[in-house]
């Protein structure tokens, strides 16, 4: 059996494989080693979809001439997956929510399951928290994904009815309304140090941080909250709040070093106090970092205190901070 990748045949040896499955999962192995993923299959000239290739796999290789085989990078199959997703949410809206068809109501649940799972698996690949990406009534990803999934959980139960499908439908739209924004952030997250990669994600640089300032203001109130939390034992909740404001803290460290990288500026330009963009940083993180020992060991006035006296204020000098980057950018 001849076998080619990327239009270039390679040498394999057969050892104890038998069957194609057993040929592409030892191949997979090794298109993985090299950070790639294996996009397209085809045998003896003959295209293998997704969908058909269960019936293939047991396919005896002596049977089988050529095995040809397309890899992509997987940071470019998740933005592919992004696409795929698009065409998924048409056919379920388009076609599957409007049918009253029994036999329908399968493909319902089988197509949002592939999307709620095509969306988790793309954003782990892409290096991409949910909480980031809103949309223009300041709505996130997050959010949509749990409503999502809230409803896959139903309709596991029960049949979708009327009411349920008009909500399926307008979480899918708001899902597919953020696709494009998904991508943009895709680009931006993956492309520090690409030069080449460069152009889309400094155009979008400013709508990122608009969100990333958006997000940040609504945090806010997230302090005084941990420390409500902590004192009537809702340790979990206040746990939760302060891991969301380390993210977003990380999000926005990202971004500013993105651009701060594209402009060619160093850490001290626009900073309004006697702290540059990289002490200011540093000072707000080790405030986090004692907050959790703290958090740890019980001491729940530091924790109070800390947030309140300390984080918070440096915080807002963030918000500031992006603000006045976004300002700069225009």
């Amino acid at each position: 059996m001849e076998i080619i990748i990327n239009d270039e045949k390679v040498d394999y040896t057969i050892e104890n494989e038998k069957s194609l499955g057993d040929v592409l999962a030892s191949l997979e192995g090794w298109v993985a080693e090299n950070g790639g993923i294996i996009s397209t299959v085809s045998v003896d000239e003959k295209e293998i979809t997704v969908g058909q290739q269960s019936e293939h796999l047991g396919k005896n290789i002596s049977s089988i001439n050529r095995l040809s085989l397309q890899t992509s990078t997987r940071f470019d199959h998740a933005l592919s997956t992004i696409g795929t997703m698009s065409v998924y949410i048409d056919r379920v809206v388009g076609d599957y929510l409007k049918s009253r068809n029994i036999d329908d109501y399968e493909l319902i649940l089988e197509g949002i399951n592939l999307i709620a799972d095509g969306m988790a698996c793309s954003l782990r690949t892409l290096h991409l928290r949910s909480m980031v990406v809103v949309n223009n009534r300041g709505k996130s990803l997050t959010e949509i994904l749990h409503d999502l999934r809230r409803l896959i959980d139903l309709y596991e139960k029960q049949y979708v009815d009327g009411d349920g499908r008009q909500e399926l439908q307008e979480v899918l739209t708001e899902l597919q309304q953020l696709l494009p924004k998904v991508v943009n952030w895709a680009v931006l997250k993956n492309s520090l140090y690409d030069v080449e990669m460069r152009g889309l994600e400094v155009s979008f640089l400013k709508t990122a941080l608009l969100d990333l300032e958006s997000i940040a203001i609504r945090t806010i109130d997230k302090f005084e909250r941990i420390g409500e939390n902590l004192q009537v034992g809702r340790d979990g909740e206040a746990l939760g709040d302060l891991l969301f404001v380390t993210e977003i803290m990380d999000e926005i460290i990202y971004v500013l070093q993105f651009f701060m990288t594209a402009y060619s500026m160093d850490s001290t330009v626009l900073s309004k106090s006697d702290l540059s963009m990289d002490e200011l940083f540093a000072k707000f993180l080790a405030g986090l970092k004692e907050i959790e020992d703290s958090f740890r060991s019980e001491d729940l006035i530091t924790v109070g205190d800390m947030l309140e006296y300390e984080i918070k204020p440096l915080f807002k000098e963030i918000i500031d901070l992006l603000r006045r980057v976004g300002v700069f950018i225009q």
